[in-house]
C-alpha cells in the first residue's frame, strides 16, 4: 500500500499518550499500521462495499498535534456523542463521513463507515447509520482500489 503525505514517524510511546489521552487502547493493528503510517493519503482510495463503489479515503488520521484537524485525538475528541462510542474514527471520506474499527468485543477490529446523513444528532449515537466494511484493518486496507 503506498500512502502520499504520510506525517513524520511515531514511536510505541507516542502511541500510548495518544491511548491516555482518548482513554482507551488502540486495537494493535491499527497502531503497527500507525508506526508505519503515520496518517496521509492512500493512492488507491476507493472503497467497494457489496462488489459495487461505495466510497473514497480522504485521508488517514495521524498522530500529530491537537490543532491539526487530521490528528487522531482532535476527531476521535470531535465525533464524541455523534459515532458510538464502541467504535474508533481512524480515516475520513471526502465526504464528511468516517470509517471507524468497532472496539465491541464480539467484532473487535472489524472496519465499519460512519455516514453523517444518517446520524442521530438528536439523541444518543446509534448504528443506523453505520455499514460493515470488513472483518479487519488488514482486509479493509488490501481490498481498496482505483477509485470510480
Amino acid at each position: 500500500m503506498i500512502i502520499q503525505n504520510s506525517h513524520d514517524p511515531i514511536t510505541s510511546d507516542d502511541l500510548k499518550i495518544v491511548e491516555r489521552k482518548i482513554g482507551f487502547e488502540l486495537p494493535t493493528e491499527y497502531k503497527s499500521f500507525l508506526l508505519v503510517n503515520n496518517g496521509g493519503r492512500p493512492i488507491l482510495d476507493g472503497v467497494r462495499h457489496n462488489d459495487e463503489h461505495f466510497d473514497f479515503v480522504g485521508y488517514f488520521y495521524a498522530v500529530l498535534d491537537e490543532s491539526k484537524h487530521d490528528d487522531l485525538v482532535r476527531q476521535v475528541t470531535e465525533h464524541v456523542g455523534m459515532i458510538p462510542q464502541e467504535y474508533l474514527p481512524f480515516a475520513a471520506s471526502p465526504g464528511g463521513d468516517a470509517f471507524c474499527i468497532s472496539l465491541k468485543e464480539h467484532e473487535y477490529g472489524y472496519i465499519y463507515y460512519w455516514d453523517h446523513e444518517e446520524a442521530n444528532y438528536d439523541g444518543e449515537p446509534w448504528e443506523y447509520n453505520m455499514t460493515l466494511l470488513a472483518k479487519s484493518l488488514n482486509e479493509f486496507l488490501s481490498n481498496l482500489c482505483v477509485g470510480e
